[in-house]
């Protein structure tokens, strides 16, 4: 009899822990943004949401992200959105900051002495989530905050997001074994998503496809043994090489083209953004390219992803293929 209790009470902790361990998938768009306040701080709120919600120009104007502001002063309607922020000052305690003290954790006293006025955290009530908490001591001190860190916010808030896009863009599967081929056969991989197919027709000349049909979404990867003595000048070169002729004489937009030193994957890059067009046909689109060097072997690699969406905004599509992008690995077997 004894034993059997002990059985039926292990049984049911184990019951209760895996309940108490799942969580619901996070649900909304992956450029939407809910930021939760109270009256008390609703006019900062706005400040902070019209900076978020600022227009940015791809091939079009369009807006940075979807910012939905919710001035209950509580996220008990809003907990399972992919995309959440907390605003809201500590001083007088209200129910908000109260939440925004209890997710600061072991930090605690940092935010309440206005040390720390910018954290998140992961996955806090779904699966597949941020929630950014942004407070100060007193309303005074927040407003601050969110006038004068203006741009780093919004620096910041793209990170935390596009980072969590890229933790969870796979949850609905993946094509391992395409990512298998590649590396066994090229010495390189990306991690693909279902409906992206692979085009290998220039192989020999060490340019692969990934493509996505309807709305159009392109990967290029080409690379080249060799040293590039500038690398801002290769990456250009190559771009507008790959361009016209492997994308039927697509061309940049020379005044839309940014170029910046960066790092991919913790490594040294040239970044290129921009739009590009195709006189041929009349279309353009938006596109990012990264170029770099493989630690392991010295070879460079150009990769590349472009949009062609008419009629729909831009930067939802790049931040998808961003997050396949930053899977790459080189092995340079291939």
């Amino acid at each position: 009899m004894k034993k059997a209790l002990v059985l039926v009470l292990m049984l049911t902790l184990s019951v209760t822990l895996s309940c108490q361990e799942q969580m619901i998938a996070a649900f909304g768009s992956n450029s939407g943004i809910t930021i939760v306040t109270t009256p008390r701080s609703e006019d900062i709120a706005r400040e902070l949401a019209a900076s978020l919600g600022r227009e940015v120009v791809t091939v079009q104007y369009e807006r940075a992200y979807d910012v939905t502001l919710i001035t209950t002063g509580s996220n008990d309607n809003q907990d399972s959105r992919k995309n959440i922020i907390l605003i809201d000052y500590i001083e007088p305690e209200s129910d908000l900051s109260g939440t925004i003290l209890s997710l600061a954790a072991d930090r605690k006293d940092d935010v309440r002495a206005g040390k720390t006025g910018i954290f998140h955290r992961e996955d806090r009530w779904a699966m597949g989530q941020v929630v950014v908490c942004i407070t100060a001591p007193t309303k005074a001190a927040l407003g601050e905050l969110v006038t004068a860190r203006s741009e780093e916010i919004f620096r910041y808030v793209q990170t935390v997001v596009q980072a969590r896009l890229n933790r969870s863009l796979f949850k609905a599967g993946e094509q391992e074994a395409v990512t298998e081929r590649l590396a066994a056969t090229y010495g390189w991989s990306l991690r693909l998503p279902p409906r992206y197919e692979v085009e290998d027709k220039y192989a020999d000349q060490r340019v692969i496809k990934v493509l996505n049909d309807k709305p159009a979404r392109m990967l290029t990867v080409y690379w080249e043994d060799g040293e590039w003595a500038d690398p801002g000048a290769a990456c250009l070169d190559r771009k507008n090489m790959l361009a016209w002729k492997y994308w039927d004489e697509d061309e940049i937009v020379e005044d839309a083209l940014v170029v910046t030193e960066t790092t991919f994957n913790g490594n040294p890059a040239v970044r290129l953004t921009g739009t590009w067009e195709n006189k041929k046909y009349i279309i353009g689109g938006t596109f990012t390219s990264y170029c770099f060097t493989c630690p392991d072997c010295g070879r460079n690699y150009f990769i590349d992803a472009s949009v062609f969406a008419p009629g729909l905004d831009k930067l939802p599509l790049m931040r998808e293929l961003e997050a396949i992008l930053v899977t790459f690995t080189c092995k340079c077997g291939g």
